[in-house]
């Protein structure tokens, strides 16, 4: 695969106090998706905070791209299909596919703009900038219904 840092990133990369784990994520839901999951075991802008021993579990499982940064492929599912019911993205669970070589990507492109990371990824046939490849950036929450009053 070939992955692609912008000057920004590079730039941020160096700058990190911490490391920060992208996965690129294949979602199965009602709908196959694409998705760039952000971690860290420590605070920091624009990732979801793991527990140092799932987040060591995860890195051991990545490859390294920089000082700070680290990449792995993930294949997940939601654990539930009414996508619209949740405030963010749905709770997901990993699950293995004995075959990854076809859903692993050929490409991924990262960029850090307005103190956030976010990125792209596809295949031979995708282009940079029309890929969908949505950003994870924390937990999801149910939805609440809100009463109107008259």
């Amino acid at each position: 695969m070939s992955v692609e840092l912008s000057d920004h990133a590079t730039r941020q990369s160096k700058e990190l106090n911490c490391i920060l784990l992208i996965e690129i994520q294949i979602y199965f839901s009602c709908l196959l998706g694409e998705r760039l999951a952000f971690y860290s075991d420590t605070e920091l802008n624009s990732a979801w905070q793991v527990e140092k021993n799932s987040f060591t579990t995860m890195i051991n499982d990545a490859e390294q791209l920089t000082e700070n940064i680290y990449v792995r492929f993930n294949t997940v599912m939601t654990k539930a299909c009414p996508v619209s019911d949740y405030i963010g993205s749905p709770p997901v669970t990993d699950f293995t596919i004995s075959k990854k070589k076809p859903y692993v990507p050929s490409w991924l492109m990262i960029n850090f703009n307005k103190d956030e990371w976010s990125g792209e990824y596809g295949w031979p046939a995708s282009k940079p900038g029309q890929a969908n490849t949505k950003q994870v950036r924390g937990q999801a929450q149910l939805a609440v219904a809100k009463s109107l009053a008259c």
